[in-house]
């Protein structure tokens, strides 16, 4: 402000410049009420009610809202992108890119995006005149979402959750850097919300309009145009993403988002959770499954059993269905059929990798995985693991801090590594560090198999042949693993 308008604004209070800034941006905060406990916010058919359908607590105390919801509109910020030459030369990243057939460099080389290019927009299930992507300033999004601890690593403090998009539009070196994500509000803690779609109902109102167009001026061409935006990945956490899906997500019969491989339980133990072998265990009634022919879930598939759900007349009958194939209730933001149920929904190598696999395998080593009985053949002898706790830490004194933060002693500090730690250290530092470490040498070779598996998925371009090799050996790593 102070650079942009010194030769006519005497401006001496940050107020007055936020105030101005607003006022200039056109960007002007949505309030909804909202859950003291962050469970749902009070939007679509939840406004007329007064308590919290999942707690209980009121919403008002002495007739004011207990808590808000600030929600950021998407649409005015979108516009203001091309009020700038610069920004518009930007997005036109994905109108510029060229596909080649036999590799993968980013989404706009996906099947998903490829099927929207063919097809037309729905809205509300009214099909409209024009395809997706047809439009040369159309833009694709991704919706980002995951809880973050406001007190350092407390898994039992308060937590908030942040929504967050990805321009696709924009060129990977740019769309990730800090201020081109595009924050659409921030879920207030103390706890994860329980409805989460009830937050995300006016960026479902948002991407209906903009699906059906914007009319917005192009200041490169000095015309109005139609812009339209759509949204065509929705990444996050597992938990996140089974309550944006509408899934019964971990620990359900039928758990898994991509596929409807169904669980087991742990019959000599009585556990009560379900979890998902390929090779069904002794005793059990379920069918083994083949990793080459699994039975994968489909956009259809999903619409065919909520169709159940809606049509059964009872809420057991419901409860039967939804428990039967994993689907609790309609997936959110559904208004655009710009995302499909089975595919906008990856895995990400984030949470799936560094938050759940290493660190699991890690403790199976050290004798600390909850249920398996120390003194298996796969363990690391506890004094070896000492001197390896060590080594780590001084491994990387000497290694920049560009590529690795410092790392403490993995056997006394393990609750400080994150999840970039857990990526150097396993890709990196355990090849050399837990070489001849092991009590057999197939254990080693597994760990080396994985190391593999997980660069090649950080490769920035993959071509369809080093897919497939990728795709056999996972199977061969789980197939291993489960033996």
């Amino acid at each position: 402000m102070r650079h942009t308008f010194d030769h006519k604004l005497d401006i001496s209070s940050e107020w007055v410049i936020l105030r101005r800034l607003a006022t200039l941006s056109g960007v002007k905060p949505q309030y909804y009420d909202c859950c003291i406990n962050s469970c749902m916010a009070y939007t679509e058919d939840y406004r007329i009610l007064d308590r919290c359908e999942h707690c209980n607590e009121p919403r008002y105390h002495q007739n004011k809202p207990r808590r808000r919801f600030a929600y950021l509109p998407l649409i005015p910020r979108l516009q203001g992108f091309f009020q700038s030459e610069t920004m518009i030369e930007n997005l036109s990243y994905r109108s510029n890119y060229r596909h080649q057939p036999d590799h993968i460099r980013d989404v706009f080389d996906s099947a998903n995006y490829h099927r929207l290019c063919q097809q037309n927009v729905v809205v509300d299930g009214v099909t409209r005149p024009y395809r997706y992507f047809s439009g040369e300033h159309d833009i694709a999004l991704g919706l980002c979402t995951d809880g973050f601890l406001l007190f350092k690593r407390r898994r039992s403090g308060p937590s908030a959750t942040p929504l967050l998009l990805q321009n696709y539009n924009l060129p990977p070196e740019m769309r990730i850097l800090s201020g081109n994500p595009i924050c659409l509000g921030v879920i207030p803690g103390p706890r994860p919300p329980v409805n989460i779609k009830s937050y995300l109902a006016p960026f479902d109102d948002e991407l209906a309009d903009l699906a059906i167009g914007i009319p917005t001026f192009n200041a490169r061409d000095r015309k109005m145009f139609d812009m339209r935006a759509y949204l065509i990945l929705k990444l996050g956490d597992i938990l996140a993403i089974d309550k944006i899906l509408g899934i019964k997500g971990v620990n359900a019969i039928v758990p898994c988002r991509t596929c409807t491989i169904r669980g087991v339980r742990k019959i000599q133990s009585r556990g009560t959770n379900y979890y998902v072998p390929l090779t069904t265990p002794h005793r059990q009634e379920r069918p083994s499954f083949d990793p080459f022919d699994l039975p994968y879930r489909t956009h259809d598939s999903f619409d065919k059993v909520l169709q159940q759900i809606e049509n059964a007349p009872t809420k057991k009958s419901r409860e039967k269905i939804a428990k039967d194939h994993g689907i609790r209730e309609a997936p959110a933001l559904s208004r655009v059929r710009s995302l499909d149920h089975a595919r906008s929904y990856p895995w990400e190598w984030f949470h799936l990798l560094l938050e759940n696999i290493v660190p699991n395998l890690v403790k199976l080593w050290t004798g600390r995985f909850p249920g398996i009985e120390p003194g298996s053949d796969f363990e690391i002898d506890s004094q070896v693991w000492q001197v390896v706790g060590k080594e780590t830490a001084e491994a990387v004194r000497d290694i920049p801090a560009a590529f690795v933060r410092v790392l403490g002693n993995i056997s006394d500090h393990q609750s400080t590594f994150t999840a970039e730690s857990w990526g150097f250290w396993f890709m990196y530092l355990a090849p050399h560090l837990l070489k001849d470490r092991f009590q057999h040498p197939k254990y080693y070779n597994h760990m080396l198999q994985l190391v593999n598996i997980m660069k090649t998925m950080l490769k920035f371009d993959i071509t369809l042949e080093e897919l497939d090799t990728l795709e056999r050996s996972v199977i061969c790593w789980v197939t291993t693993f489960e033996r």
